[in-house]
């Protein structure tokens, strides 16, 4: 494949390093010119990348000539706001005869002028990162610092930092030159779930509704099912990346990450719905149920199946002020620890919690949300790939049985829209069809329970 340049300097010193890596075959180096990061909060082009396997090593910085003190300054600014976005370890600017060289380890310090072999040789010969105890309790302060400056007392998350030893869960990634939360168990009881999970607070209602349209509750009675859609698809125009924009942050692109990552994020299954408070509310049935003529689904919450992979909880709204307790938590620690470390932190799973945050003007919604991190504790029926309707996303799906023995909720009624078209003929239409999938769950033995299901009329009787 021929590469693209922008400069014929870009491709001296493309080749200076091709040639030089060629003869390190097994040091699992790759060079990316030109590599694009592109987000929804940004779009950076950067000469070129080095990586080491599927983690980007040192960003390259390429100018036609440093005689002028004022393009080097340019370039080591341009090449140290690389490492944010991208998590290199290591900055490198040149002309392709002089270089200058910059290694996160040694934080304080600023670029060196250096050779070329010079280079190669830390590249190629990576020593890993000394991280010693004393810098891992130095971010187990900042985290605990933070927490009981910004958080109540009262916050379940200094019962997790008091009762269990945080220094223990804190560990550094040399591929990803990130601090991070150790993950002994794979699910919600993961020490930065946990985190997480106390940060929200305990969800105890016992009640919970969904507004959708006929077509769906007619597919779930009609199928047994409950469709649940993968968390890529969430990323519509009403929120992506809310949480990233809020931090400030630069999430790593879909395309720059690894694909056992991506097979994780598609591995995460998400519905939304609402508190019991909400139950015929005219403001939801006009925005989630096709201007009323639609359903209201009321679903009883089972605790016992809420596990280490299924997860029930409200959203987080901003205040007034557009301001997020929490993720100023978040916010802060990311911070103090870039600033006394010189490396960020990293909440890994951070990709899904952030579907649990939304602005304040979305706060009528009352959300509840039902994360489910596949798993074989709940059976599935069927899994697919569909292509969005709203935003064109190919997205996994999977079906659950519905009001199975194993699953988080259940369906106790259908709430008939006061537009709902031939109301009272659906509701007769609806409750035969019920009684039809009581005989057939009987007679085929299938795991679901229709038994106490009722079908009910909105009592909105002006609203046409």
């Amino acid at each position: 494949m021929t590469e693209r340049f922008d400069s014929e300097t870009e491709r001296l010193v493309y080749n200076q390093f091709l040639g030089v890596f060629l003869n390190y075959p097994n040091s699992g180096l790759i060079l990316k010119p030109l590599d694009k990061w592109e987000t929804t909060l940004l779009r950076r082009e950067f000469d070129l990348v080095i990586y080491k396997g599927s983690n980007p090593l040192a960003v390259v910085e390429v100018k036609e000539s440093f005689t002028n003190k004022n393009i080097l300054a340019r370039a080591t600014d341009q090449v140290r706001s690389a490492l944010t976005i991208t998590s290199a370890r290591f900055d490198i600017a040149t002309d392709s005869i002089t270089f200058y060289f910059y290694d996160r380890e040694n934080f304080e310090a600023d670029f060196v002028a250096t050779s070329f072999d010079d280079i190669v040789l830390k590249l190629v010969e990576l020593k890993h990162i000394n991280i010693t105890e004393r810098d891992k309790e130095k971010v187990a302060e900042i985290i605990n610092e933070v927490i009981k400056r910004q958080m109540s007392e009262r916050n379940e998350l200094n019962d997790l930092l008091n009762n269990r030893s945080l220094i223990s869960n804190i560990d550094f990634d040399q591929n990803s030159n990130s601090f991070y939360f150790l993950s002994k168990d794979a699910g919600i009881n993961s020490f930065e779930n946990q985190f997480f999970m106390r940060m929200f607070g305990q969800f105890n209602e016992k009640t919970i509704c969904r507004y959708t349209t006929m077509n769906t509750i007619f597919s779930m009675l009609n199928y047994l099912s409950f469709r649940m859609n993968g968390l890529v698809g969430m990323n519509d125009k009403s929120e992506v990346n809310y949480v990233e924009s809020y931090l400030a942050g630069n999430e790593k692109p879909l395309s720059k990450q690894h694909h056992g990552s991506i097979t994780a994020i598609n591995n995460r299954y998400i519905t939304s719905c609402t508190t019991i408070a909400n139950k015929d509310n005219l403001t939801l049935w006009r925005l989630y149920a096709d201007d009323s003529r639609g359903v209201c689904l009321v679903f009883n919450t089972v605790d016992t199946n809420l596990n280490s992979h299924v997860l029930l909880q409200k959203v987080k709204y901003a205040d007034k002020d557009g301001k997020h307790t929490e993720l100023e938590l978040l916010k802060e620690i990311r911070r103090q620890v870039v600033e006394l470390t010189g490396f960020p932190f990293e909440f890994r799973n951070l990709g899904y919690w952030k579907h649990f945050f939304k602005p304040y003007e979305y706060s009528i919604e009352d959300e509840v949300r039902l994360l489910i991190i596949d798993d074989p504790s709940i059976p599935s029926i069927k899994k697919d790939w569909v292509l969005t309707y709203t935003h064109s996303i190919v997205n996994p799906i999977i079906d659950f049985q519905l009001n199975g023995s194993r699953f988080p909720l259940h369906l106790k009624e259908v709430l008939l829209g006061p537009k709902c078209p031939e109301q009272e003929t659906n509701k007769v239409q609806l409750e035969e069809l019920v009684r039809r999938k009581r005989s057939e769950i009987t007679s085929k033995s299938i795991d679901a329970d229709l038994k106490d299901l009722k079908v009910e009329m909105s009592a909105i009787k002006h609203y046409r």
